[in-house]
């Protein structure tokens, strides 16, 4: 996910977990499954759901917030929203 898009998403989802969590961004591996690796509850779930609508002007269907995973798999939905 080389694109500008692709990597301004991440950051942005980097920074919003970081700071749920408490952690410095660089910290958190792409891959990490944010329950299981992270241990992102489902506060921090919807938490992380609004920040990312607010910075991108997107709507995030409850449905979705399942989907946001890791940070690969939220950029994965956030661009699909976008596009």
């Amino acid at each position: 996910m080389g694109d500008d898009k692709s990597q301004q998403i991440e950051n942005v989802t980097r920074e919003v977990i970081a700071k749920l969590l408490n952690v410095k961004a660089g910290e958190i591996n792409p891959e990490a499954h944010f329950i299981k690796d992270l241990g992102v509850d489902s506060v921090d779930a919807v938490q992380l759901s609004v920040a990312l609508e607010k910075k991108f002007g997107v709507t995030i269907d409850d449905m979705l917030i399942n989907e946001l995973s890791s940070v690969n798999a939220t950029v994965r939905v956030v661009s699909n929203l976008l596009n």
